[in-house]
């Protein structure tokens, strides 16, 4: 059977990480909504390392619930078999744990929605330019910006 106070601890760590992670997607949906491409970028390299410690964090969790035979166990097993008191700490940090996972997930997608409806205006706006300089160029017979028709073309 896995120790559990070895559990208790990974489960509250993960817990912490996943926080930072919720805390870091709100301040980057700020900056979405916000149009601050600066404030955003400059979170990219906190959100990359947050990641990676996620991923190790994942490792010793999956660690943490290996049984004396070396197969995973879940939780729940581990769980069902405890006394109440073992088990309450161990049920609370999971369903905290399990809310900011759903936080997490929330934000992602509406990030990603942002992050989309960022990019089709950006689209529509180079449109309008490669139009206007298509239509500049139509009034001013086109003879001395051919070499930007030629331009705006490849790049519609």
């Amino acid at each position: 059977m896995p120790d559990t106070k070895k559990i208790l601890k990974v489960l509250r760590d993960e817990q912490t990480l996943q926080t930072r992670h919720c805390r870091l997607l709100e301040t980057q949906q700020r900056a979405l909504l916000a149009c601050d491409r600066k404030r955003f970028h400059d979170t990219q390299t906190e959100h990359a390392l947050l990641l990676a410690q996620l991923e190790v964090q994942a490792e010793a969790r999956q660690a943490a619930l290996l049984g004396d035979d070396g197969k995973p166990c879940l939780l729940s097993a581990i769980v069902e078999d405890l006394p109440e008191r073992s088990r309450r700490p161990i049920l609370n940090v999971r369903d905290t744990l399990r809310l900011t996972l759903e936080r997490i997930q929330e934000l992602s997608r509406q990030n990603e929605r942002l992050i989309n409806n960022e990019l089709e205006y950006i689209a529509f706006t180079l449109d309008l330019f490669v139009e206007a300089g298509r239509k500049a160029d139509i009034l001013y017979g086109g003879r001395s910006l051919n070499g930007c028709r030629l331009l705006l073309d490849r790049l519609a």
